[in-house]
C-alpha cells in the first residue's frame, strides 16, 4: 500500500514579505548547511511560513472561516454538515493539507513545517549550530524563542481543529521505521506550547528591528490566548458532553491570573488602537501604510511580488471578496477598488444582525461593502485608473443599466426626489426608458434588515440605484413578505422590481449561494498582480492587534467577577468603534437601513455628514447581559446552553464572543474563540439557519418561499451536530498510521483513533 510520508527531511522554501523575509536561492544544501548561521538563519525565516498557513489558499480558510455562526460557504452541502463533506474524506475538509502536502517539489504545511522546526530547535539546544549561534547566547536564545513560537502555532492550529493530535518533538530526514503516531493529550499540547512560549517571553526583544518578526508582545498576546483558553476548558474536564470533555487542556488555579498578567504587558507596551477602525484595513493603489499601524502586534508577512509569496500566495484577497462585475449595476469591468475574484464565503444573516445598531456602529459599514458606484477601468484590464461611467441617458449605447418604468417614475419624483441630493443626480426628475444609473451615481447597494424593519415594495422599485438587494420587502399590495428577492430583468418592461409574471417571487441566499450579500471589504487589495483579475494578493494579513487583547482581558475579569473593569475594556473598543462627529455614513446607510428614520433630516441628506456623535449609544452596561432588557434581546443570546455555565456569566461570555463578531468578522480569528469557550454548538444552532437542524425555529418566514422547502420557512435546514466542533482526522492519515510494529491499523483501531461522531 502506497503511504503518504508526513514527516520527512527540511524544506528550503524561504518565506518574503516586504519587511525582512527575503528569498534567497542555494544551489546546493545539505543538512549541514542548516547548521551554519547563515543557513540556519534561513531555516528561521522559513519556519514562519507557519503564519501564512491560514490565508494561502482554501485549507485555513475552511478550517477558520467556515464552521461558525457568522459566515457561510458558496458549498450548500458544507454550510448544512452534510456527511458527504463533513467525514474524513470529505470533499472539502481542506484538513489535509494542514498535516502535510507535496506540492511543486516540496513538502509544505503542518508536519514538514514542524520538522523544519525541530531541526532548528534541536541545532541550537545541542550546541551544533555555528557562528553567532555558538558565540551569542542571546541571539542564539532569541532566535530559538522565534522558532519555538511558529511550532507552538502549528500545534495550536491542530489543536484547535482536532483536539487531541500526535506531537513530533525531534526532527526526521528519512522515512521513519513505523508510523505509530499516539496522540498526545490537548493537556500536554497546551503545557508544551506555554512553556516554549514563557522561553520565548523571556528572550525575546521588546521590539524586531525586522518588523514582522516576533517579540516579548508577540508571546505574551499568544501566552494570553492559551491561558485563557485552558481556564475555559477546566470545568469541562468531567463534562458527559464529549464535545466538550475534549476541551479540558489541565486544571491550573492559576489560569486566569497568568492570562491577566500577559494581556496587561501587552496592553501597557507599545501599542494603541487606531484612531479609526478602517484604517485598519485600507489600502490605496502602491501604499502599504496600514501594515504599519501601531495596533498590529503580529502579522503574516507578504511581498509585493507573486513569486516571494509561496506556493499558493496571498489569496486572502479573492475569498471574501464578491464578483460585483454587471453592467446592469454600472460596473461592466473589475475595478482596483472593489476587489477581485470571489470563492463564495460571506456573512450568515447573523454575521450582520450581530450588528445590533449599524446606525451608531460604524465598524459594520467599515467591515461590509454596503455600496458600489458605477464605475469602470481605462483601457485594458491592467489600468490602474478608475474612471466616470456613462451618463444616464436612454440614448447612451454605452450604458446598459436598470431603466425606468413610468410608473417607478412617477413614484421616484413624488416621493423620493425632493430630498435626493447627490451631486450627479443633478436634481434629475425620472424619465420613464432613461437609465437609472449615470456618471457618479451608485450603482449597486444592499439593506441588511429584518422583517419587522421591512422596506415597501414600492419605496424598494423606486430607488434610484440600478441594483438593490434588500434582505425583506413588504408588499403592501398583496400584504407579503419577501426573503432576499432576486430583482427581476433589467428591461423596460420590469425597471428591476422583483415580482415576475404570475406573481414570482425569486430568492438569493439560504440554498441558493450567491454574490448578492455585503462582501467584506477588509482583504480588497488594489495592489494585487498582474492586473484587476488578479487572484493573488499582496497584503499582509493581521493575526494578533490590540482590540484582541482588550478583549480577552475582558472576559478574564468577567470569568473573575471584575465588572467594571470588563466593562471597561469592552467600551474601549466600542469607544472607537462609534461614528464620530464629522464622518460620512455611506448613503444606503444614512437613507434605508434600520435607524435611519431617527437621524436629522441633514445627516439623511447628501453628504450624509455625522452631526451627533454616537459614542454614548455604543457604550455598554451589565444590562446588555442581564437576560431581561431589551439590549440584551437584541444580542440573540443561545437559547440552549450546554456548557453548564451560570445563565449571568454565560451570557457575558456570548457578549464578548459577539464583540468578536463585529471586530474581528473575517479575521480567522473568531472560531478559535467560540471554539475553546464551548460555545461553538449553542451558537450555531442559534444564529447558522443553514447548519441547525429542522428543530430550530428561530427565523421569520417569508411568503417567497417555496413548496419544496427551500427559502425562508423559519426552520434550521442542516444537521450540525455537537461532534461537529471537531474536524475529523483525514482518512489519507488513517490509513498510514500502522502500531509499533510497522502492522498497518485495523478499521477498529482506526475507529478508536478518529474524533467522536465521525466513525
Amino acid at each position: 500500500m502506497k503511504r503518504i510520508i508526513l514527516l520527512v527531511s527540511i524544506v528550503f522554501s524561504i518565506a518574503s514579505c516586504r519587511d525582512f523575509l527575503k528569498e534567497e536561492m542555494v544551489a546546493t544544501i545539505t543538512q549541514e548547511y542548516f547548521k551554519t548561521e547563515q543557513g540556519l538563519d534561513q531555516l528561521i525565516v522559513n519556519s514562519y511560513n507557519a503564519l501564512r498557513f491560514k490565508y494561502g489558499w482554501q485549507d485555513g480558510l475552511y478550517n477558520f472561516e467556515s464552521g461558525h455562526d457568522i459566515g457561510t460557504t458558496g458549498t450548500t452541502a458544507h454550510n448544512t454538515y452534510n456527511i458527504s463533506n463533513w467525514r474524513g474524506a470529505g470533499a472539502t475538509m481542506y484538513i489535509n493539507d494542514l498535516f502535510g502536502v507535496y506540492s511543486s517539489s516540496q513538502m509544505i504545511g503542518g508536519y514538514p513545517g514542524i520538522n523544519d522546526c525541530n531541526y532548528a530547535i534541536e541545532a541550537i539546544r545541542n550546541g551544533a549550530a555555528l557562528g553567532k549561534y555558538a558565540a551569542d547566547p542571546q541571539y542564539a536564545a532569541t532566535r530559538l524563542s522565534e522558532v519555538l513560537f511558529n511550532r507552538a502555532w502549528w500545534y495550536y492550529m491542530f489543536t484547535t481543529q482536532l483536539g487531541d493530535v500526535y506531537v513530533s518533538l525531534k526532527s526526521n530526514n528519512s522515512v521513519p521505521e513505523n508510523y505509530n503516531y499516539v496522540k498526545s493529550s490537548s493537556q500536554e499540547i497546551y503545557s508544551l506550547m506555554i512553556g516554549d512560549l514563557r522561553y520565548a517571553f523571556d528572550n525575546l526583544p521588546t521590539s524586531a528591528t525586522d518588523k514582522g518578526r516576533h517579540t516579548k508582545y508577540t508571546a505574551a498576546h499568544f501566552l494570553a490566548k492559551l491561558y485563557l483558553q485552558r481556564a475555559q476548558g477546566a470545568q469541562f474536564e468531567n463534562s458527559s458532553e464529549k464535545h466538550l470533555k475534549m476541551l479540558f487542556k489541565g486544571n491550573v488555579s492559576t489560569d486566569l491570573d497568568s492570562a491577566l498578567y500577559f494581556a496587561n504587558q501587552v496592553i501597557a507596551g507599545p501599542f494603541t488602537l487606531e484612531p479609526n477602525y478602517w484604517s485598519l484595513f485600507d489600502v490605496k493603489l502602491g501604499n502599504y501604510a496600514n501594515e504599519n499601524s501601531n495596533e498590529i502586534i503580529m502579522a503574516a508577512g507578504y511581498g509585493s511580488v507573486d513569486g516571494n509569496n509561496g506556493r499558493y500566495g496571498m489569496r486572502s484577497q479573492g475569498y471574501f471578496t464578491a464578483t460585483y462585475v454587471n453592467t446592469a449595476w454600472g460596473l461592466p469591468d473589475r475595478t482596483w477598488t472593489y476587489g477581485s475574484n470571489n470563492t463564495g464565503f460571506r456573512p450568515s444573516d447573523f454575521g450582520y444582525d450581530v450588528f445590533t445598531d449599524k446606525i451608531a456602529d460604524s465598524r459594520f459599514e467599515k467591515s461590509f461593502r454596503v455600496e458600489y458606484d458605477a464605475i469602470r477601468m481605462s483601457g485594458t484590464a491592467t489600468g490602474s485608473t478608475e474612471v466616470a461611467f456613462g451618463s444616464y441617458e436612454a440614448s447612451n449605447s454605452a450604458n446598459a443599466t436598470t431603466v425606468w418604468t413610468e410608473e417607478k417614475a412617477k413614484y421616484f419624483n413624488d416621493n423620493i426626489l425632493p430630498g435626493y441630493k447627490r451631486p450627479s443626480w443633478e436634481g434629475r426628475t425620472a424619465v420613464a426608458k432613461d437609465h437609472k444609473t449615470g456618471t457618479g451615481d451608485i450603482g449597486l447597494c444592499f439593506v441588511e434588515n429584518t422583517k419587522a424593519t421591512a422596506i415597501k415594495l414600492k419605496d424598494a422599485e423606486a430607488q434610484p440605484y440600478s441594483g438593490l438587494w434588500i434582505r425583506w420587502i413588504y408588499d403592501e399590495d398583496e400584504n407579503k413578505y419577501y426573503y432576499r428577492p432576486s430583482p427581476i430583468s433589467t428591461t423596460a418592461a420590469s425597471g428591476g422590481g422583483y415580482i415576475a409574471a404570475g406573481g414570482t417571487v425569486d430568492f438569493t441566499g439560504l440554498e441558493k449561494p450567491s454574490n448578492t450579500l455585503p462582501c467584506s471589504k477588509k482583504h480588497i487589495d488594489p495592489n494585487r498582480a498582474p492586473n484587476t483579475n488578479a487572484e493573488y494578493g499582496t497584503r499582509n494579513v493581521t493575526m494578533f492587534r490590540l482590540a484582541e487583547t482588550y478583549l480577552i482581558r475582558a472576559e478574564v475579569y468577567g470569568r473573575k467577577g471584575q465588572w467594571a473593569e470588563a466593562i471597561n475594556d469592552i467600551n474601549v473598543l466600542r469607544r472607537r468603534a462609534a461614528y464620530k462627529a464629522g464622518e460620512v455614513r455611506a448613503e444606503v446607510i444614512a437613507r434605508l437601513y434600520p435607524g435611519s428614520e431617527n437621524l436629522t433630516a441633514a445627516e439623511r441628506t447628501y453628504p450624509y455628514t455625522v452631526a451627533t456623535d454616537k459614542t454614548n449609544d455604543m457604550l455598554v452596561d451589565a444590562t446588555y447581559w442581564d437576560g431581561a432588557s431589551a439590549k440584551s434581546a437584541a444580542e440573540q443570546y443561545p437559547t440552549e446552553n450546554t456548557t453548564g455555565i451560570n445563565d449571568n456569566l454565560y451570557r457575558f461570555i456570548n457578549f464578548i464572543q459577539n464583540e468578536y463578531a463585529r471586530e474581528m468578522n473575517s479575521e480567522y480569528t473568531y472560531i478559535e474563540v467560540i471554539h475553546h469557550a464551548g460555545t461553538q454548538a449553542d451558537r450555531i444552532r442559534r444564529h447558522q439557519q443553514m447548519a441547525a437542524p429542522s428543530t430550530y425555529t428561530y427565523w421569520d418566514v417569508s411568503d417567497n418561499a417555496l413548496a419544496n422547502g427551500q427559502g425562508q420557512t423559519g426552520k434550521g435546514k442542516g444537521d450540525f451536530a455537537n461532534y461537529h466542533t471537531f474536524r475529523p482526522f483525514p482518512q489519507t492519515f488513517l490509513d498510514m498510521l500502522t502500531d509499533e510494529n510497522n502492522v498497518l491499523l485495523d478499521d477498529a483501531a482506526k475507529a478508536a483513533y478518529q474524533n467522536p461522531g465521525y466513525n
